[in-house]
């Protein structure tokens, strides 16, 4: 299975392409959070580097995109941009120029969607995705201990949740706000999801013999990821 970062300013917006794409069983990761990261921190997180197929969604605006695409180019990944309408051979040919691999439409057929993208994922099916990797580590990973190889071991659901906590090391994140994060509203079932998610997520870093309790329940609030040494090998 193919991984997809869908970079955007609102996960909501991405809803539909996100589930076509998930139909066509490519695993996608939709995030806010790495993108704010990015404009903040102005680098880019070890966790891009885990996906071979990055889009640019189209919340993200064309001066933004700019700004982007020096920083995510020569990583070794497709970089394709999220558009609202069919791009004549010119526009087309303009993107190639900018660095991207070509676009793609929410509004697409699934089997349009297909088409598009498979030239695209068909230079990674027959391998296993090395990424360019920095071999230094920056502060907050280090702090927080928690390496590409740990990210690599989650599912997208669970990606999206530790990089949620993650972000807010050390403060408690309620599990109706990582619902909300998540699915985009609250109910029993979803909370049940999410209680499986950390159970899945401890599970696998215990596996990789990383500390699990990493991640910390606070009962009656929320979920945690432990600021201080955050992550014990054992």
């Amino acid at each position: 299975m193919i991984r997809v970062l869908v970079l955007t300013k609102n996960i909501l917006a991405e809803e539909i392409i996100t589930n076509k794409l998930q139909y066509l069983n490519y695993e996608v990761f939709c995030s806010t959070s790495i993108l704010d990261e990015l404009q903040m921190n102005r680098q880019i997180t070890n966790l891009v580097d885990n996906f071979p197929i990055i889009i640019i969604g189209e919340t993200i605006s064309s001066y933004e995109l700019e700004w982007l695409l020096p920083k995510l180019s020569n990583r070794g990944q497709s970089i394709l941009r999220e558009v609202d309408h069919p791009l004549n051979e010119n526009e087309c040919a303009a993107l190639k120029e900018r660095g991207l691999s070509g676009a793609v439409q929410s509004s697409d057929s699934v089997e349009s969607l297909r088409e598009q993208l498979a030239e695209v994922a068909g230079q990674y099916r027959a391998q296993t995705f090395a990424p360019i990797v920095s071999v230094k580590e920056t502060t907050a990973e280090k702090e927080q201990g928690l390496s590409t190889l740990t990210l690599v071991n989650l599912s997208s659901l669970e990606l999206q949740v530790l990089e949620k906590l993650r972000n807010q090391c050390g403060e408690i994140i309620s599990r109706d706000e990582l619902c909300l994060a998540l699915w985009g509203n609250v109910s029993q079932s979803r909370l049940a999801q999410l209680s499986s998610l950390i159970k899945n997520i401890k599970l696998k870093l215990e596996t990789i013999e990383v500390d699990r309790e990493v991640i910390q329940t606070i009962w009656g609030k929320g979920y945690r990821v432990r600021k201080e040494g955050a992550v014990l090998n054992k």
